[in-house]
């Protein structure tokens, strides 16, 4: 699980940053509705490692690193999850026409920065954990 979110944080880097080079072979719009999907899947994931991680870090009084790793790894992935699926639901209700927002859009940029780091840290978390 862990070397597949790791890929897939690789893959959504790759679009994100090259989409454009091959925009007109593949719609972006065709490769992120399919992309959302497994991205959610990540979201899900990650959100429930991180909260698992946090409820085992302990104290800050033990070990004040690992408490604030755990935390801030829960909270990002928690934020992501948030703006991505507040984003995504708007998108899929879209009517015929209907075009995002300047705003939606800035957030989507948001969206492309941390997806890539959360999900790639959760799944080097998780590979970490498998191996150990």
């Amino acid at each position: 699980m862990g070397i597949a979110l790791v890929v897939y944080s690789v893959l959504y880097t790759v679009q994100v940053v090259f989409g454009s080079l091959y925009s007109e072979v593949l719609s972006a719009s065709d490769v992120f509705g399919v992309m959302n999907y497994l991205t959610a899947a990540g979201i899900v994931i990650s959100v429930t490692v991180m909260w698992t991680r946090r409820r085992c870090a302990g104290s800050p009084d033990t070990a004040p690193g690992p408490y604030l790793a755990a935390r801030a790894g829960f909270y990002s992935a928690l934020a992501l999850a948030i703006l991505f699926f507040t984003l995504w639901f708007r998108l899929l209700m879209l009517g015929e026409g209907e075009s995002l927002s300047t705003a939606d859009d800035f957030a989507w940029y948001l969206v492309a920065v941390l997806n890539p780091l959360v999900l790639g840290t959760t799944g080097a978390i998780l590979s970490k954990t498998s191996t150990s």
